[in-house]
């Protein structure tokens, strides 16, 4: 692209700075600088022709207006000066049409010298420009009787023209060139590259300033030598260091001229056109065609033994393998893609596996639960699941595979699907996982195991029976209390032992108590600092929140997490399951009275249950077995409740109709006593050899249906089902 200049501000601009450099350059040298009497050393013998290349008729001229003003300086006639003006207007347009004429290349510049040809193209123009001007410059100096047109001034003045013009006219052009690529880019131009030079311009550059270097050694040796032998006057001794200068800088151009056209051919070419065509490569690349095309364009140097041969071989064997990685690539980009489409179904399948249907049970007003899980890979290994035993009973677990990805997921689906299995044929929790780890242990050759909690709810009675395998404690709140964790000793982890038997505990909830399930993917979360989220601000966000519904709560604790986290990444399941229950299940509902602890209200305590089990028409036997029951019960709590101080016992029936069951509440607030942790007694024993105490609860045992105890809020509860 050339450079335009089609408005009046930029040629004038051209005109003043093409002006103040000429005078700025000729100025030190008119001064002290002589090669002869007439003539004097001088660079601007270069900047006229160069900046008439680059710019001009505007710069050539500026250049012009700069020679008058020297010459008038220097004291020469104005027609003297005006002829010096004309003369360096055809100094600067001839080497402008002549570089436009014998420079067609179009690849991107006019000004650059990145090459022999270019270099030698622009010494024809320096030459030719230089003849012509000695040529004028001489018929006006014989015309003016300031010199022969033959004479010593001729010769300097042409070895001025031609080495000034090559020392410094070829780093000008350069200067041109970048100007030209930053006028360029201002523009919009794409290339990123423009303000850097290849390889070939580099060597270029390297030898102009070697010549550079050379030509002022030499300079200085000269002067030296001749200022030491006192040989003549200054002006005779610039024009031996003139005469030494150029007849060294012309040898070694001579000399660089074979140097730059050997490495031209053998090394910068070729090194230049293997990276183009590997650029070429790279933008263009889309297919096997472009492929052959880059290996036929190397052919050109893989014959060669040298450094660039073993360039052009490599790029081939490159691109080759290349080739091969990338149609291994899209293979398995492909089986990627299939594995990933693949995973985001099972990941929906898993998903649809776990209740997400909420409200879980519109039907039931009893209990509110709520539940999510967030996977940390397409697939999780955590799960929950509710259910419903029977039309009194809920089932509701937490559990978390060992492991991530697939395995842990198929091993999740098993362990589901068999804890539900034995739930709903009536296990117990203890029973569940007791015969679930067996199965479990069985082929579990990838030594998956899984930590869970199972708690099975009577929606009459409130009983809670629930059994822990190695899992995170649940948070339970009581109605008008605070979250706290229901610390229990957990058993071993489900597919660990087959031999392993779980224990069960028991507990009551009334209306208004929540109970809180998650797996280790909350506490362990992680921040970008390694900090842990933690157990103990788990139950502090639980206490703050203030959402009424499980759902709500839920939403506020996975926010809560995210915004600890914030862009660390998740490394773990997170599950959550949050049950509410707001009332026992709907019948004739618990009639509660107080008695005192003494032996003195027994008959009061039996006249109500009596009264009760009236009501409900309970047979005469099962009648019999249920005040014997309560009797034990009752006599117990008045005898070793309140050792030490009067107290009272809370006692309450409730009958359900629909499954003809009667459920007992006795509580009283005493020192706390399990009697299910006492022994049975060993009834084959006489009745003196048998340890005293233990027959009653053991009654219990063997008369009612269900029975469970718990301590709540410093209460003993005891609950006993009879089905009738």
């Amino acid at each position: 692209m050339k450079l335009k200049y089609d408005k009046t501000g930029a040629a004038i601009f051209l005109f003043v700075t093409s002006c103040l450099l000429f005078i700025l350059l000729t100025l030190p040298f008119r001064v002290w600088l002589m090669a002869s009497e007439i003539t004097d050393m001088r660079i601007t013998t270069a900047l006229t022709p160069v900046v008439g290349i680059i710019f001009g008729f505007p710069a050539a001229l500026g250049c012009a207006a700069g020679s008058f003003i020297m010459d008038m300086y220097s004291g020469y006639g104005i027609s003297y000066a005006l002829i010096g003006v004309v003369q360096q207007i055809i100094y600067g347009m001839v080497p402008y049409y002549l570089w436009k004429r014998i420079n067609r290349e179009h690849d991107g510049s006019q000004y650059k010298l990145d090459s022999l040809s270019r270099i030698l193209k622009f010494c024809l123009v320096i030459v030719v420009d230089a003849v012509i001007m000695v040529v004028f410059s001489g018929i006006v100096n014989q015309a003016y009787s300031i010199s022969d047109f033959m004479s010593i001034n001729s010769l300097y003045m042409l070895l001025n023209c031609f080495d000034a013009g090559l020392i410094f006219g070829c780093p000008l052009m350069i200067v041109g060139h970048l100007l030209e690529r930053y006028l360029e880019r201002v523009k919009g131009g794409t290339d990123k590259k423009i303000l850097t030079f290849s390889l070939n311009e580099r060597m270029i550059i390297n030898t102009i300033i070697t010549g550079l270097g050379i030509c002022i050694l030499v300079g200085a040796a000269v002067y030296i030598t001749d200022i030491m032998a006192e040989s003549g006057s200054d002006v005779s001794v610039f024009g031996r260091i003139y005469i030494f200068e150029t007849l060294a800088l012309n040898f070694y151009f001579a000399l660089s001229m074979g140097f730059m056209w050997f490495t031209e051919k053998r090394i910068s070419r070729p090194v230049e056109h293997l990276a183009e065509i590997a650029e070429n490569y790279y933008v263009e690349h889309s297919g096997d065609e472009d492929r052959k095309k880059f290996i036929d364009e190397c052919a050109e140097y893989t014959s060669d033994d040298s450094e660039v041969g073993n360039l052009a071989r490599s790029y081939v064997s490159m691109v080759e393998d290349l080739e091969t990685y990338i149609t291994n690539l899209k293979s398995v980009t492909a089986e990627k893609e299939r594995i990933n489409a693949e995973l985001t179904l099972a990941s929906d399948i898993q998903a649809h596996m776990l209740p997400c249907i909420f409200p879980a049970f519109p039907e039931y007003d009893e209990f509110d639960i709520y539940a999510t899980m967030t996977p940390a890979k397409e697939v999780g290994g955590d799960f929950y699941d509710f259910f419903m035993t029977d039309e009194n009973h809920l089932a509701f677990v937490m559990a978390d595979v060992s492991g991530k990805g697939v395995p842990a997921a198929l091993f999740m689906v098993i362990a589901k699907t068999l804890i539900k299995n034995y739930a709903q044929m009536g296990q117990e929790p203890g029973q569940v996982f007791t015969t679930v780890n067996r199965l479990l242990c069985d082929g579990n050759d990838a030594g998956l195991f899984v930590t869970a909690w199972i708690g099975i709810l009577d929606l009459e009675s409130g009983l809670l029976k629930y059994a822990n395998a190695g899992h995170n404690p649940p948070l339970i709140k009581k109605a008008g209390g605070q979250f706290e964790y229901l610390r229990s000793r957990p058993g071993f982890v489900l597919a660990g032992m087959d031999t392993t038997r779980y224990r069960q505990s028991e507990m009551v909830l009334n209306p208004g108590d929540r109970i809180f399930l998650y797996t280790d993917g909350v506490t362990e979360a992680t921040d970008s600092s390694q900090q842990l989220y933690g157990e103990d601000r788990l139950e502090s966000l639980l206490n703050r929140c203030q959402a009424d519904t499980a759902e709500e709560m839920l939403a506020d604790l996975k926010n809560d997490i995210d915004s600890f986290v914030c862009e660390a990444p998740q490394f773990d399941d997170i599950t959550m399951l949050m049950l509410d229950f707001k009332k026992r299940k709907a019948g004739e509902g618990m009639t509660e009275r107080l008695f005192p602890a003494d032996d003195s209200a027994l008959n009061d305590v039996l006249a109500f249950a009596e009264e009760e089990l009236e009501k409900a028409e309970c047979p005469p036997k099962a009648m019999m077995q249920l005040t014997v029951a309560i009797e034990e019960v009752f006599v117990n709590v008045a005898h070793y409740a309140y050792p030490d101080e009067e107290g009272q016992v809370s006692f309450g029936i409730a009958f359900d109709s629909e499954s003809r069951s009667i459920t007992f509440r006795i509580a009283d607030k005493g020192i706390a006593f399990n009697p299910l942790e006492k022994p049975d007694p060993d009834i084959t024993l006489s009745a003196e050899e048998r340890e005293i105490g233990g027959l009653g609860i053991f009654i219990c045992k063997k008369t009612m249906d269900e029975i469970g105890y718990a301590r709540e809020n410093g209460e003993n509860i005891l609950t006993m089902t009879k089905k009738l």
